[in-house]
């Protein structure tokens, strides 16, 4: 497979992570760094071991040898920057939530479709090994049928002004809400009945908060989301026979799956990774070298379904 040449849009914590992880990869190369300080971008550079640096977002674009853009910048400028990147005919990977609406979402993948350039998100819970685990779930005999999930996750993070700021695409349910969220969907799908909320909000922004969906099959799903302090982070799984643990619903670490005893029947481990991130970014440069638009593991139809779920949370949300 040939080398992908990386591009990273914003030098920020994240950007760090996902560099490190690509200096340690065969299939991705390091090549270019943008930032709106064109220092900081030098910075970034130098530390890395990445070529190219750049001080606006259109010189990087501009830049031919570029294969794949990675926007990790605020979600409130996710659409705009990917719609840059389209339009520059450069393969483009977004960073969670895709989009802070669904109309968004649907806009930018369209012209993706019209313009035939590869788009993905970057959850990065949907392109790990242990998902097939968790979906082989589904037809374990131990766990019996599947009638209700729950997962959680909390991370002290309310005092970063970004998460306070809703324009920005903050608050409990963007920012870490859409991990516990995409658990459920993988496990029991989101095509709920009913929906309902309860969240404490600060200022209009949602510190922490409650989802609660039933389905029409009568399975229940419930979800607490919290920017105020660490949560386990667990995900469970409850079945008719039994029930499973999932240790870390944002980077699945174990499995443990429990009879009606609560005995510890069987447990699944997560295999050795460099950060979690290589398997996205592997997906990608599949998806390239293949003249794909879109990944297997996170198609253009789900990122927009899953955004109208998050809009349906949200308005939810707002009418408590």
């Amino acid at each position: 497979m040939k080398k992908v040449r990386f591009g990273i849009m914003g030098a920020g914590r994240m950007a760090s992570v996902l560099m490190d992880t690509v200096n340690k990869m065969d299939i991705i190369e390091p090549y270019a760094v943008a930032s709106r300080d064109l220092a900081r971008a030098e910075e970034f550079a130098k530390t890395y071991g990445v070529e190219k640096a750049y001080g606006s977002y259109e010189e990087m674009l501009a830049d031919e040898n570029v294969d794949l853009v990675y926007v990790v910048t605020p979600p409130s400028v996710h659409a705009e920057q990917m719609k840059m990147c389209i339009e520059a005919g450069k393969a483009v990977f977004c960073e969670k939530p895709f989009t802070l609406t669904a109309q968004e979402a649907r806009d930018v993948l369209a012209l993706a479709k019209e313009k035939n350039v590869f788009v993905g998100e970057a959850i990065w819970t949907r392109y790990m090994p242990m998902v097939a685990s968790l979906e082989a779930l589904k037809n374990e005999p131990l766990l019996g049928e599947i009638r209700a999930v729950y997962a959680d996750l909390g991370y002290p993070v309310w005092h970063k002004p970004r998460v306070q700021d809703l324009k920005l695409g903050g608050g409990a349910l963007f920012d870490v809400g859409i991990y516990p969220l995409t658990f459920v969907d993988i496990m029991i799908g989101t095509d709920y009945e009913k929906l309902q909320t309860l969240t404490c909000k600060v200022g209009g922004v949602d510190q922490v908060g409650t989802i609660a969906m039933l389905y029409p099959d009568g399975k229940m799903a419930n979800i607490i989301n919290s920017t105020i302090g660490p949560s386990d982070r667990q995900g469970i799984i409850y079945g008719t026979e039994g029930y499973a643990i999932v240790e870390n619903v944002n980077n699945f670490e174990q499995i443990r799956i429990y009879d009606k005893m609560h005995v510890c029947v069987k447990t699944i481990d997560r295999p050795e990774q460099i950060s979690g991130y290589e398997y996205e970014l592997e997906s990608a440069a599949k998806a390239l070298e293949e003249g794909a638009i879109e990944c297997p593991e996170m198609p253009h139809d789900k990122i927009i379904a899953v955004m109208e779920v998050m809009e349906a949370i949200w308005k939810s949300i707002e009418n408590e």
